[in-house]
Formats: C-alpha cells, structure tokens, sequence
C-alpha cells in the first residue's frame, strides 16, 4: 500500500436506512474507481473494476425495485379506490 496517498476521508450518512445504504455504496464505488488508478497492478485493477461494476448493478437493482415498489402502491391505491366506489357510503354525492 502507497502510505503517501493514504488520505483520511471523513463523510456522513443521512436519511432512512436505504438512503444511507445507498449512499455508502455509492462512496465504496467511488472509492474502488479511484484506487483503480493506485498503481496497484493489473490483478487488483481488475478486481477493483469488478467490485465497482458489481455496486453499479447492485445500486441499479436498488432504483429498479423503488420503481417498482411504487408503480405496485400506485397500482394497489387505485385497485383500492376501485372497489371502494362499489360500496354506496364511498360514492361521491
């Protein structure tokens, strides 16, 4: 390890626990792209570039699925709705 470029980096996580996992992933993948050009050797590049394209596809599956899990409450509320208009009290006046 290169003890001159070993610089203390300091950052805070905020929101629920998926914003803060989000965002952790987020500096790990930065983290593995900039020390991609360490000077390392090719092995650990290579590793590197695998970890950092493996946070990318996990963060996508994250957005992918709040996509999803919000078409699903949207799709749900107007199932809801729908069948709420059966019922006589429900009705609009």
């Amino acid at each position: 390890m290169h003890n001159q470029n070993v610089v203390p980096d300091k950052f805070t996580l905020s929101g629920d626990h998926l914003d803060r996992l989000r965002q952790a992933l987020k500096v790990a993948g930065h983290q593995a792209r900039v020390a991609q050009h360490g000077g390392y050797g090719r092995n650990i590049e290579d590793a590197l570039a695998d970890i950092e394209e493996a946070i990318g596809t996990q963060l996508a599956r994250i957005e992918t699925a709040l996509d999803d899990d919000k078409a699903e409450a949207e799709d749900t509320a107007e199932a809801l709705r729908a069948r709420r208009s059966w019922f006589p009290r429900y009705r609009a006046a």
